[in-house]
């Protein structure tokens, strides 16, 4: 498969405009893709049980923006069994959880009520306009093909003044047209000039956008630090700082050595207009 190269400089995104019966086929390869990751490669425990790595992050770069804000309904995206917005519970009413695999559903999130849905193959989300204040996806968008329908499905649903918080890797994250360990099949993240130019045209003001993820740091640190470096809130701040530095250097398709050398991802959070 030749890629285009619309797809390789950012100024498109792979997959965004797939057909219909094409965007059917990525969804069943990607439905349980995380699940199965989890299981084969993560060693996930057979309860499903899993530990999760970004708490810090999330909380650094996300929630702690949130203080004092109350929310009666967050939608989470892809939340697995809602440890990532756990978190958040002390300041929402209600989860909602958009995940495709059920062995992940439960009734309660961080002891708020919780009732989980299936995504639709078309990006569709049946839930009725203005119904939330808060919309939370935090590495789940670049699994997806349709990224532009689901974004706008987060903005019919929010409402007015509702904000969308979500982490996405801003490269391509290599070859996606060949298996990649650790990858699921079709994941590719979202070129931030495009991101840009897709949540304006949709309808939200980003309010704050910070990179994030530098790898090269993370390689270094991975080899004196034990555990999971984004669950350490000293780390997460060192990283805020290097990303910060090296976003000059951000670039989409990577195959220079020195074009490695930036933020992997960005975190934001953007309010409906």
């Amino acid at each position: 498969m030749t890629v285009d190269a619309k797809y390789l400089d950012g100024s498109a995104l792979y997959g965004d405009d797939l057909a219909p019966g094409d965007i059917a086929r990525w969804y069943a390869q990607e439905e349980q893709g995380f699940y199965k990751l989890a299981t084969e490669v993560y060693k996930l425990e057979a309860s499903g049980a899993y530990s999760y790595e970004y708490d810090a992050l999330n909380a650094f770069h996300g929630f702690d923006r949130l203080r004092g804000r109350r929310f009666d309904t967050c939608v989470a995206l892809g939340c697995a069994a809602g440890d990532d917005v756990a978190p958040l519970a002390d300041r929402v009413g209600r989860f909602i959880g958009i995940e495709p695999a059920e062995e992940w559903w439960r009734d309660r999130i961080g002891g708020r009520p919780a009732a989980f849905i299936k995504p639709l193959p078309s990006g569709d989300i049946p839930l009725p306009d203005d119904g939330a204040d808060l919309f939370v996806s935090l590495g789940v968008l670049h699994h997806i093909p349709n990224v532009s329908h689901v974004l706008a499905e987060a903005h019919r649903i929010l409402r007015p003044g509702g904000l969308l918080v979500f982490r996405e890797p801003i490269t391509s994250m290599g070859d996606w047209t060949k298996a990649r360990y650790g990858l699921t099949q079709n994941e590719r993240g979202l070129p931030l000039p495009w991101l840009h130019d897709r949540l304006d045209r949709i309808g939200f003001d980003i309010v704050r956008e910070a990179p994030c993820m530098t790898n090269a740091l993370a390689k270094i640190a991975a080899k004196v630090l034990p555990g999971h470096l984004y669950a350490r809130r000293g780390y997460v701040a060192l990283d805020a700082a290097v990303s910060r530095l090296l976003a000059f250097n951000i670039s989409y398709h990577r195959t220079a050595f020195l074009k490695r050398i930036a933020p992997s991802n960005v975190f934001m959070i953007a309010e409906k207009r």
